[in-house]
């Protein structure tokens, strides 16, 4: 690693600072002043769940919460050449925050924000951001803005789902992503996703291409150098359904669930305002107990489902070990300006490219650069994402 060269990831729900080997933490202010909020709700409520006589009423509960449990999460980290950009989910809302790489600067600026929409992944270039949003996860589109400005337009739509978007370090104006159709039951909701497809779009003339098609594979990140070398991560197409799938049962249900939401969200306002629940013996937060007994530590990465007994496996390991947690067929792919391909790296989590042509690559536990045939190892990390070079401050 050069000793300019800094990037910055996000990991565990936190934003990291990696330079010369040093990892520093980046505070992100709205995630730690949701947590307090949330504390402050449980310090007030947690006399109901513990003690004695809790425990008799039988409304006891067995700790906090875990990390993995709070409903705010990091979904996209760029670098404007100036400033961290970054995009949070929150419990029915999201924001867009611009912030400084130094950690005792708390500053942090507000570029937008809405409850009737959220965010993917970003990426900026020479003062533009390209954005991925909409009004669900199942429901985003690419559009682009000029921060600190709030106003975006959006490039694509349909039934569709938009992700990653990458502006061209070659084509000016481009962007790449990659696209996915969803496929509806007979009662219009998404029962599955088709395979991502890669593509790009030029703005100012409109044009859209889809220049990655294979029924059997998805194409996933997709990104370009100055050298107009495209890459991307390409794996074995598997129809999503868990998680995301629709049932018969779950459409008859919805009407239950429907008022289930609404009274969960009346009881979080009211300890909130009033400072006890609706529903006795409950805390009043979000994320209950008996949603989350299914597993504490699945995660899901890119529509795909890791089980908590893989990282429980991963966490065995040694610290020097170079395996990774995503599976082999997952492949980092080169491809050149005449069509040739070639697989640079298997089980690779995410990546990025560097101004000068330099990859950086997390597998899910490690941080590597990959300077042509040469391999370096920069720092272990779990579930290193959004890798943003930064530069120029």
């Amino acid at each position: 690693m050069s000793e300019n060269m800094r990037i910055a990831y996000t990991s565990e729900n936190k934003i990291y600072l990696l330079e010369n080997g040093n990892k520093t933490e980046i505070p992100c202010g709205r995630i730690i002043k949701y947590k307090e909020a949330l504390d402050s709700i449980r310090r007030r409520t947690e006399w109901k769940t513990t003690g004695s006589g809790a425990q008799f009423m039988g409304m006891a509960e067995n700790g906090a919460p875990d990390e993995e449990n709070i409903t705010a999460r990091i979904s996209g980290l760029s670098f404007d050449g100036e400033r961290l950009i970054y995009a949070v989910r929150l419990d029915g809302s999201a924001a867009l925050y611009q912030r400084s790489t130094d950690r005792k600067d708390m500053n942090e600026g507000l570029i937008l924000s809405g409850n009737s929409f959220t965010f993917g992944a970003v990426d900026s270039l020479e003062g533009k951001l390209a954005v991925s949003m909409g009004s669900s996860v199942n429901d985003l589109h690419i559009a682009v803005m000029e921060p600190p400005s709030s106003d975006y337009t959006e490039l694509t739509d349909g039934d569709t789902v938009e992700e990653d978007p990458w502006l061209s370090r070659y084509e000016k104006g481009r962007i790449y992503f990659s696209t996915a159709g969803n496929a509806r039951n007979e009662y219009g909701a998404v029962g599955a996703v088709s395979p991502r497809s890669g593509a790009y779009i030029d703005p100012e003339g409109g044009e859209l291409c889809e220049f990655l098609s294979d029924p059997k594979t998805d194409y996933l990140k997709i990104k370009d150098d100055k050298f107009g070398n495209i890459y991307y991560i390409r794996r074995p197409y598997e129809e999503q359904t868990e998680g995301g799938g629709v049932t018969v049962g779950d459409v008859l249900l919805f009407p239950v669930r429907i008022l289930k939401a609404l009274f969960g969200w009346l009881s979080f306002m009211s300890t909130i305002w009033g400072g006890e629940p609706l529903k006795k013996g409950d805390t009043g937060l979000p994320g209950g107990v008996k949603g989350r007994n299914r597993s504490q530590r699945d995660i899901i990465i890119d529509g795909n489902i890791i089980k908590a007994e893989q990282l429980a496996k991963e966490a065995q390991l040694k610290d020097d070990d170079p395996a990774g947690l995503m599976p082999l067929s997952r492949e980092l792919v080169k491809r050149e300006a005449d069509g040739r391909e070639t697989v640079l790296k298997k089980g690779v989590l995410d990546y990025t490219v560097c101004g000068d042509g330099r990859l950086i690559i997390s597998n899910g536990r490690h941080i590597t650069l990959l300077d042509g045939d040469k391999e370096t190892h920069l720092a272990r990390a779990q579930l290193a994402m959004n890798i943003t070079e930064v530069s120029g401050e």
